[in-house]
């Protein structure tokens, strides 16, 4: 891999030109309120964002946004090839090397460049970072965002690495936030529900594979992703042996190290999230665990990875989309459906709640079968899945619609599946129901809706002729008028 560290790979991303450097902006909203325009401005091509000299901190305290908000950043981050950079050729590279990818379990190291500073006891204090308020009707600033937490299972000894929220609390407190059916949530439980204190780390600036590794569901239960971002790179991620005992990332910018004690809870949110929504019990705060802060590690002139999601598009959207979308068309592959072309979660849906399959078209009811099975593929997404035919581009969105309007009537092309799985960030379900339910997991259920966006099968050969320019066609006027779009 051609990094070593996020340092490094930012001077790569600045090197290609995708990184914008900003100075004098505040903490409080505007980093996130300046991230947010440029992101519904520049849609697809948008740059990281690094914030420096930020009023009230050291200047080189710096904090970074949209770190993988573009197709060509995914690719360098998770080692494909960089010319191939649309967004369905993105997914399917990945799908590739991941079919063949080696897990490598982490190498220790005795020092790592996040030991030049460490801060224990009363030095302790989160506030000497420049943590972001992201949103204006947020709880809270948060520290944890684009982060990875790390925890280890009680019984089996793994080490889990997910994205979750931290809220901080105080100088040398956080509110850790994980919903229903995510890892860190079933650790916390097993450690709680025995009576026994959950060591933990956050981890923030890790190495880029590792955080998309963490942010995104990857592998499967007892499966470390230290193991599967080291399989990524085609080497050891570094670790050392925190104060805890965890196994913390040598090459990270800060770490905070601490423990949640069982029945410790504090208010923790509102928070914005990645659906733009304030969707988990609304503007309620909701009691969470405490994390007391035993260490903090962090290097001279630290880098804030950060996320403050939205409207979407926004910061993780494109990171979302992509291994959504390649895990459903893995799904697909294991059970054997025949004549999958394409599939892209699209970003306006957060990359799970509008899913597009593209497929060559063999047998009668072929849409209907693909439909169902990738709007079950995941416990929580898949609120529409359109099917359409390989010669329409799963990733545009305008060219799903045309065929969806255009190739069957209504009656003939939607179906709706009920009482699907559902979370407690969902919001289309209402407030009143959420708060029926005083426990975790909350039992909550939505339906889905599964739509034929294809010629019928049976007059496929016999259908209108299309009107468009032919790929052939195409190719021969444009070398003919290379000069037209410049």
């Amino acid at each position: 891999m051609p990094y070593k560290d996020l340092r490094e790979w930012l001077r790569n991303v600045e090197a290609r030109g995708e990184l914008k450097k900003f100075s004098g902006a505040s903490w409080n909203l505007e980093m996130s309120s300046l991230t947010d325009i440029l992101q519904k401005e520049k849609k697809h091509q948008m740059p990281a964002v690094l914030f420096d000299d930020i009023p009230g901190y050291p200047t080189g305290f710096r904090a970074l946004f949209a770190q993988t908000s573009s197709t060509w950043r995914i690719a360098h981050t998770l080692g494909l090839p960089e010319d191939q950079v649309d967004r369905v050729s993105l997914m399917q590279n990945w799908r590739k090397k991941s079919k063949n990818l080696k897990l490598i379990p982490p190498k220790r190291v005795t020092t790592a460049p996040v030991q030049e500073n460490i801060d224990t006891g009363d030095n302790i204090d989160l506030y000497k970072f420049p943590v972001p308020m992201c949103h204006d009707l947020d709880g809270g600033r948060y520290i944890g965002t684009a982060c990875a937490v790390l925890q280890k299972d009680p019984d089996e000894g793994w080490v889990n690495i997910g994205t979750y929220r931290g809220q901080v609390i105080d100088r040398n407190h956080l509110a850790f936030h994980a919903v229903e059916a995510q890892h860190g949530g079933a650790i916390a439980h097993k450690y709680f529900s025995r009576g026994q204190t959950m060591p933990i780390a956050i981890a923030i600036g890790v190495d880029p594979a590792l955080y998309c590794v963490s942010s995104q569901p990857m592998t499967g239960w007892g499966i470390s992703e230290y193991d599967y971002a080291g399989g990524i790179k085609g080497e050891p991620i570094e670790v050392f042996e925190g104060v805890s005992g965890l196994p913390l990332p040598a090459q990270s910018e800060i770490i905070i190290e601490g423990e949640c004690r069982p029945g410790e809870f504090v208010p923790e949110g509102p928070f914005g999230e990645f659906h733009g929504y304030y969707a988990n019990l609304g503007m309620k705060p909701v009691n969470e665990p405490l994390v007391r802060i035993n260490a903090v590690y962090y290097r001279n002139n630290p880098i804030m990875t950060c996320a403050s999601p939205s409207i979407p598009p926004h910061v993780s959207t494109l990171m979302g989309s992509t291994l959504q979308s390649m895990l459903i068309q893995d799904k697909l592959e294991r059970m054997g459906v025949p004549g999958v072309r394409g599939v892209w979660c699209h970003e306006f849906g957060s990359g799970w709640f509008f899913n597009v399959v593209s497929i060559e078209q063999s047998y009668t009811g072929h849409p209907r079968v693909v439909g169902n099975i990738a709007a079950l593929a995941n416990t929580h997404s898949g609120r529409y899945t359109v099917v359409v035919e390989e010669d329409i581009d799963p990733a545009d969105i305008e060219q799903v619609l045309w065929a969806v309007v255009t190739r069957k009537r209504p009656h003939e092309s939607i179906d709706i599946l009920t009482r699907c799985p559902a979370t407690s960030t969902d919001p289309a379900i209402p407030l009143e129901e959420k708060l029926k339910y005083e426990v975790l997991p909350k039992p909550m259920y939505s339906s889905r809706v599964v739509i034929d966006g294809c010629r019928p099968y049976e007059h496929k050969k016999d259908w209108y002729p299309i009107a468009r320019v032919s790929p052939e066609l195409r190719a021969e006027v444009m070398a003919k008028h290379p000069n037209f779009f410049k």
